[in-house]
């Protein structure tokens, strides 16, 4: 339900948090290496949560992205709806043009169910409930790598 640039921007602004909690800044590389994601389309995705007020940046020596307002200030739902929209929390999940409650698909009730409940944990989880959750060691956002086997 969710694009892979939003993924992608979830997992940036979660790790940009984190560094920010420590005073740090980060740069594009090394959110990209740490995160396992392409370097130049996270510059992009980057910049338009910058311009949409979501995170800041600052440039040269010292320089990287952060955040400008509390981690608990920022709602998930606010980088869904930055880079996606909220078009898919109303879209039929059949592409119909006019789905509704009185003229439904045949997917219509469980889809709306589905999106109504992603809808809600969306709005109510900030970046820093997130963050809490790294932190504790409960989640993650960066990817298992299994040990090589030894020879």
């Amino acid at each position: 339900m969710l694009s892979k640039t939003t993924e992608y921007a979830m997992r940036a602004v979660v790790y940009i948090a984190l560094s920010d909690a420590q005073g740090n800044k980060v740069g594009i590389k090394e959110i990209a290496k740490e995160l396992e994601l392409p370097a130049h389309f996270m510059g992009k995705i980057l910049q338009d949560l910058v311009r949409k007020g979501v995170i800041s940046s600052s440039k040269g020596p010292g320089g990287g992205f952060f955040l400008h307002r509390s981690a608990s200030d920022i709602r998930v739902i606010e980088v869904v709806q930055v880079i996606d929209g909220l078009e898919a929390f109303r879209r039929c999940g059949m592409g119909m043009k006019e789905c509704s409650d009185k003229h439904p698909c045949p997917l219509h009730n469980e889809i709306k169910a589905y999106r109504d409940q992603l809808l809600k944990v969306l709005s109510s989880r900030t970046i820093q409930d997130l963050v809490n959750g790294i932190s504790s060691g409960e989640y993650f956002i960066t990817n298992v790598h299994e040990a090589a086997p030894k020879a």
